[in-house]
C-alpha cells in the first residue's frame, strides 16, 4: 500500500486556505466582482480542501475510481469555478502592492502570455488528460505518492490555464471571439469523455494495483474510475457550454442594442 506524506495535506490546506483569505481581504465587491461569482470562487476552493487534505486524499492513492474523482473535479469542475471567481482581475487590482506587482510581472511576461491562448490551452490540457492515463505517468501516479500529487497539480495549472479564456470574468492577453470559445468547450468533450469510455471497456489494467488486491478487483476498479471520468465530464462539460452560450447571447443582445441606439 501507499501511503500519503502528510506534508501533502499541509501544503495544500495552506495553499487553498491562503487563496481564500487573500481574495477575501481584497474586498471583492469593490473589484466589480458579483456575489455569486465570490460564491462559486469559495464552493471551487472548498472543494479543492475535500479532495487534497485528509481522508479523500490519502484513500485516492490506492484507489482508483477516488483518483479520478479528484481528476474530474480538479480539471473540468474546481478550476472553471476558481477562474468564475475573477480572480485575475483582483489580483491586477490588489490593494497589496506586492500582489499587483507580481501578476502585473506575469501578466507581461511574453512566455507567460502564450500560455494564455485558447489554442495553447486548450493543447496542453489534452496533454495532461492523454498523459496522465495513457502514459507511464498514469502508472507512476498510482504507485508513487508524490507523482501522483504532482498530477494533482498539473490537473489545476491545466484546467485554469484552458478555462480562463474561455470563460467570462478575467481580464486576458488575447481576444477570444464567443463562438471560439463554445467552440472549444464542446471539442473537449470528445477526448474527456473517450478517455472515460475507453477506461470503463477496456479489459486490460492500466495501472499497478496495491498488493494483496486481485486483478478482478482492480479491473472493477479501473471501469468504476472510466464510467465516473465519461459520465461526469459529460454532465461537467454541458454546464460550462451553456454557459458559455449564455453569454455569447448577452453580447449579441447587447451589439444589437448598440446599433439600434445608432
Amino acid at each position: 500500500m501507499v501511503a500519503l506524506n502528510p506534508l501533502w495535506d499541509l501544503f495544500f490546506g495552506l495553499a487553498f486556505c491562503g487563496k481564500l483569505v487573500w481574495y477575501y481581504a481584497e474586498k471583492p465587491s469593490e473589484h466589480g466582482v458579483s456575489r455569486l461569482r465570490q460564491s462559486l470562487f469559495t464552493l471551487g476552493i472548498t472543494l479543492a480542501l475535500i479532495l487534497l487534505v485528509g481522508p479523500v486524499a490519502h484513500a485516492a492513492i490506492n484507489t482508483f475510481w477516488i483518483h479520478m474523482v479528484q481528476h474530474v473535479a480538479l480539471m473540468m469542475l474546481i478550476s472553471p469555478l476558481i477562474v468564475l471567481g475573477s480572480p485575475i482581475r483582483i489580483a491586477l487590482g490588489s490593494h497589496f502592492p506586492i500582489v499587483r506587482t507580481f501578476i502585473s510581472a506575469l501578466a507581461n511576461n511574453p512566455l507567460i502570455r502564450q500560455l494564455f491562448r485558447p489554442q495553447v490551452g486548450f493543447g496542453l490540457f489534452l496533454a495532461i488528460l492523454i498523459l496522465t492515463h495513457f502514459s507511464p505517468l498514469a502508472n507512476a501516479g498510482m504507485v508513487n505518492a508524490n507523482v501522483h500529487c504532482f498530477e494533482l497539480i498539473l490537473f489545476l495549472i491545466g484546467g485554469f490555464i484552458y478555462y480562463l479564456p474561455v470563460m467570462e470574468g478575467n481580464p486576458t492577453p488575447f481576444h477570444v471571439p464567443y463562438s471560439f470559445r463554445v467552440g472549444s468547450l464542446f471539442a473537449m468533450m470528445l477526448p474527456e469523455t473517450m478517455t472515460g469510455f475507453f477506461l470503463y471497456s477496456g479489459n486490460k489494467l492500466l495501472h499497478d494495483i496495491p498488493q494483496g488486491t486481485t486483478a478482478m478487483a482492480g479491473m472493477n476498479d479501473q471501469h468504476r474510475g472510466g464510467s465516473i471520468m465519461w459520465a461526469m465530464g459529460m454532465l461537467i462539460d454541458t454546464i460550462w457550454i451553456v454557459l458559455a452560450a449564455r453569454d455569447w447571447f448577452n453580447n449579441e443582445r447587447e451589439l444589437a442594442e448598440l446599433e439600434d441606439e445608432a
